[in-house]
């Protein structure tokens, strides 16, 4: 009985040996580089700011792609835009904004840096929408009849949003 388990360990070779080099070799990296015509970091990580709003910044961590905004002038730029596309998408007379919503208004591939979104959430609040919690973090609370989004209907471009709720707020 002991000889056929010593057999069997013998025909498996040898256990627990791993091997310690790459695939390609001692040292090799696995990952496509430039010169040979590929990207050296997989696409939407490497901090492409095509398509990206004006204001917005692409922080890579370990493991998820963060939004940063550039300064007051970047969340006054961010919040036109949102409230742009809430004025022109949105159905209904009441729309709940949190922080998923506004990523996913604005087309961002990841999350917004929380510290960013509190800027942005007492941004709004100045402009006279109401910040709610809801569940397990904040919303606006988006009127369609608020006087400021009737402006935002009237203009006819992002620039022409940006200058209104630059009045609103005094600047």
């Amino acid at each position: 009985m002991r000889s056929e388990v010593k057999s069997k360990i013998k025909n498996m070779g040898l256990q627990g040996s791993l091997l310690q080099a790459p695939a390609g070799g001692t040292g090799a990296d696995l990952k496509t580089t430039p010169s040979w015509g590929g990207r050296s970091s997989p696409p939407g990580l490497n901090g492409d700011a095509a398509g990206l709003p004006n204001g917005l910044v692409v922080r890579r961590y370990r493991r998820f792609v963060v939004y940063r905004v550039a300064g007051f002038d970047g969340v006054i730029e961010l919040v036109a835009e949102l409230l742009f596309r809430v004025s022109r998408d949105s159905k209904g007379s009441v729309v709940y904004v949190n922080g998923r919503k506004i990523a996913a208004l604005l087309g961002l591939g990841g999350t917004i840096h929380p510290i960013d979104l509190s800027v942005i959430y007492a941004t709004m609040a100045r402009l006279g929408f109401e910040v709610v919690e809801v569940g397990r973090g904040k919303a606006v609370v988006v009127s369609m009849k608020h006087p400021l989004i009737e402006k935002i209907r009237a203009a006819k471009s992002i620039d022409d949003v940006i200058q209104v709720i630059r009045r609103h707020l005094g600047e």
